[in-house]
């Protein structure tokens, strides 16, 4: 028996990162996954559905872009008419934005992190909500960031989407608590993984800095492994381990899309080794 046998679930951003470790471990847990991102249908099979697939799970791949309405509602009608329902929806859609400083920011590229990390957040809650309330059970589970509490230079409109997160969720949980339904955001903290690698990429030519590719892995993959950070072992400071993994975030999200968590509503839980403590 899986913990989320017979559960429905659509996930987003589900190429690479948490989103695809999200759905490998939904599907060994029972549930139905309903999937997408912005790169065609056939990559997202055969990055995730193939695997989800030869472990005997069930997958749905869309190419959907969140921050457009007509693109999310069709996914979600696609996903009801293949399943039935809609039991979990994970909000983990985002995009790191533009490295700068808050006044050099153009208005565009302000509104395209808006767009898609909280924009996208709503019309995919506004459009699978409506299902779980109309069966008065369900869970959203919502993405944030340490950087919403710890805040990062030159991250100004990654960080303020990912406070609003935050915000949305908490609001969200008091509306939907009176149909059964819970709503809960996570808040990573630093995976290493290839966005990071993209966003110290883009912290150095901001700076005027060179960037040392090899170098940057080869430190994440010190403090993954022995969790040492600028030579001290982080242990001695009081912390796990720097880097989390994407299965740590995985399992959490099961959690909390499962019947044990059906008292929790309306938190924001960090997973992050210690780095952030509130």
């Amino acid at each position: 028996m899986g913990r989320l046998d017979g559960k429905i679930a659509v996930i987003t951003g589900c190429r690479r990162g948490f989103g695809e470790a999200m759905a490998e471990r939904f599907a060994e847990e029972g549930a139905a996954v309903s999937i997408c991102d912005t790169v065609p249908v056939e990559e997202l099979w055969e990055n995730v559905g193939e695997k989800i697939i030869a472990g005997k799970g069930k997958v749905l791949c869309h190419q959907t872009d969140v921050s457009k309405e007509n693109q999310v509602n069709a996914m979600v009608r696609e996903t009801i008419k293949e399943y039935g329902t809609i039991d979990i929806l994970v909000n983990n859609v985002g995009i790191a934005g533009p490295t700068k400083a808050a006044w050099e920011l153009s208005y565009d590229e302000w509104n395209k992190t808006l767009e898609v990390n909280l924009g996208g957040l709503f019309l995919c809650t506004k459009a699978a909500v409506p299902e779980m309330i109309k069966k008065k059970s369900g869970r959203v589970i919502n993405f944030s960031s340490v950087v919403a509490k710890n805040p990062y230079p030159y991250r100004t409109p990654y960080a303020t989407t990912k406070m609003g997160v935050i915000g949305f969720t908490r609001i969200l949980a008091l509306e939907v608590g009176r149909y059964n339904i819970t709503a809960n955001s996570i808040c990573p903290g630093n995976p290493g993984g290839e966005r990071n690698i993209e966003v110290l990429r883009d912290h150095a030519m901001y700076a005027g800095k060179s960037f040392d590719e090899a170098q940057a892995r080869s430190r994440f993959k010190l403090m993954r492994e022995k969790g040492v950070l600028g030579g001290k072992y982080l242990g001695d400071e009081g912390y796990v381990e720097v880097l989390i993994s994407h299965l740590d975030v995985a399992n959490l999200a099961v959690f909390l899309a499962s019947d044990e968590a059906a008292h929790i509503t309306g938190q924001d839980i960090n997973v992050c080794a210690g780095t952030t403590m509130w």
